[in-house]
């Protein structure tokens, strides 16, 4: 699945309903629930650091894994690439460890991976 998402202060409630729209019949409650929630903080950071592109949203469920790519073509991923270099300890890095099995930040946006069963 890939979405596009205008960076408004809409940005992370549309970008969590198009992904429940999406993967509601594909994946378990809590994976659902995890992709919404990482998505919706990763697509706020970027709006929050001045995003001007849209923001490309692409997730693909592979096994018993939904892996996921945050890209706003600069600001969200430089900042979260500053954070993780300084070791900050943000409620919103914490929220991303918390929620995912692994992420990292590239230069073309924030990678992860989420444990789920499939349900279809």
């Amino acid at each position: 699945m890939r979405l596009r998402i205008f960076p408004v202060t809409q940005a992370p409630n549309q970008a969590r309903r198009l992904l429940a729209d999406t993967l509601v019949d594909k994946v378990d409650d809590e994976a659902l629930e995890s992709l919404r929630t990482v998505i919706s903080e990763l697509v706020a950071i970027s709006v929050a650091q001045g995003a001007s592109s849209p923001i490309d949203l692409s997730v693909e469920i592979a096994g018993d894994q939904v892996e996921g790519v945050v890209d706003d073509h600069g600001p969200g991923t430089r900042a979260l690439i500053r954070a993780k270099e300084q070791r900050d300890d943000s409620l919103v890095l914490r929220i991303i460890d918390g929620l995912v099995d692994e992420w990292e930040v590239t230069a073309h946006g924030v990678r992860f991976r989420v444990p789920c069963r499939e349900t279809h």
